[in-house]
């Protein structure tokens, strides 16, 4: 077995930059219209300067419009989302964001913006929230719907198109102004959007060197711990596992299990928990994959099989930006690789997977086998061990943590087959 080294505790990452990990993986959702977090983020923030908020109101405006959409996992959903100013069942997926942001200590600040953040200004006027609450959840439905309207008259070409319809931007804006939107808000915003670089500062680089350059603020700054990093982990496992009802509480589940497979293997109880992290985000970069092939009921098809390998890559690009200098990454996207060369995306070999990374890829497999899916049922356990057996026998995934799952293997797949909420942390 390849020798494993113990991990030093290196994860260094403040709010203000797992925020903006966040938002790149939800961004991933919009495969045909990237960056909406960002341009919403931006747009909210650029308003608020207009308006004459305090440098903290406007950060807020700024991390709240990032991750307003937190909700939606769905890219079908994301593109009804773009067909209507007032898209149907719009507050549904506010409602999934609020859920997950209120079961995140460190983000909650953020859940009443998200749960109000398609609410009419007239009804919204009137709701039981704070002047602070009401004015975020305003801003950012403004910002969102200006976005929209930026898709609209765009059509997918180039952006830079935009600026010839500032004036019919301008126009819906104040069509809807006083009933969807506050008007003070529509105004300032139509200041903005008559303007050429308004628009051709929406690159996601230039809207993410925003944030860096921000004043101090105790919120944004503040250093995570492991508790603190296991939060927005969590959090971002939730949103991903949404994405298919196939697939919920996979990476949930997948977590707890190398957790524990890892301090059967006799790793330490920090190593352990930071592989419980690599396996909440192992399939971050699913949130990218279409829809249809994650609901797909029958073999992928050769091109199908190609698009969805790419998650291990998308995976690997977001935890490099989440936890720069940490294996968590690299243990992350290896869970498709095979001690053999047959797995992907690099077709690593026995001695460039290290027992993490060998434990990540057998509880993976184990996980799947044993929860129901589009194109066949859940398994009992003797027809999981009778599948994964031969991988074994034939050098595919490691013979030890094999053997250590299989020594504890009634346990492990109750584990893996109970309702989440039952199961005791």
């Amino acid at each position: 077995m390849n020798a494993f080294q113990p991990q030093e505790i290196s994860i260094k990452i403040d709010v203000r930059h797992a925020l903006l990990a966040v938002a790149t993986a939800l961004d991933f959702v919009g495969v045909d219209d990237l960056h909406h977090g960002h341009r919403v983020a931006y747009m909210a923030y650029e308003c608020a300067n207009v308006l004459g908020w305090s440098d903290e109101k406007k950060q807020f405006a700024y991390f709240a419009g990032l991750i307003h959409d937190c909700g939606v996992s769905s890219s079908e959903e994301h593109l009804r989302l773009l067909k209507l100013m007032q898209p149907e069942d719009a507050t549904s997926h506010s409602r999934r964001g609020y859920e997950a942001l209120m079961k995140c200590p460190i983000l909650d600040v953020f859940a009443l913006t998200v749960l109000y953040h398609h609410t009419p200004w007239l009804e919204l006027q009137t709701a039981a929230i704070s002047e602070f609450d009401r004015d975020l959840a305003a801003l950012v439905f403004l910002a969102d719907r200006t976005d929209f309207l930026r898709a609209r008259y765009t059509h997918g070409c180039h952006q830079e198109l935009i600026t010839l319809h500032e004036g019919l931007v301008a126009d819906n804006l104040l069509a809807h102004s006083g009933v969807l939107f506050e008007p003070n808000m529509v105004a300032a915003m139509c200041q903005l959007v008559s303007k050429d670089g308004f628009w051709y500062n929406m690159e996601a680089a230039h809207i993410e060197q925003m944030a860096l350059e921000f004043e101090a603020n105790q919120l944004y700054d503040k250093q995570l711990d492991l508790e603190g990093v296991k939060q927005i982990s969590r959090f971002l496992a939730r949103i991903v596992d949404a994405k298919s009802p196939f697939t919920f509480h996979h990476s949930d589940k997948v977590a707890l299990l190398a957790k524990l497979v890892a301090k059967d293997c006799g790793i330490s109880d920090t190593d352990a928990e930071l592989l419980y992290v690599a396996g909440l985000l192992h399939d971050v970069g699913k949130l990218k994959t279409p829809d249809l092939l994650l609901h797909k009921e029958g073999k992928l098809t050769r091109e199908e099989y190609s698009i969805m390998k790419r998650h291990t890559v998308d995976t690997d690009h977001t935890l490099k930006s989440f936890f720069p200098k940490s294996v968590i990454g690299e243990w992350a996207s290896n869970h498709h690789e095979r001690l053999d060369g047959s797995g992907y995306p690099f077709r690593k070999r026995q001695e460039q997977l290290d027992l993490p990374s060998r434990i990540l890829a057998l509880v993976d497999v184990f996980q799947a086998l044993t929860q129901h899916r589009p194109y066949r049922g859940s398994m009992s356990l003797s027809e999981v061990l009778e599948i994964m057996l031969p991988m074994v026998q034939q050098g595919k995934l490691d013979a030890n943590v094999y053997d250590v799952l299989l020594a504890d293997a009634d346990n492990f797949y109750q584990l893996s087959t109970q309702e989440y909420e039952d199961i005791k942390l």
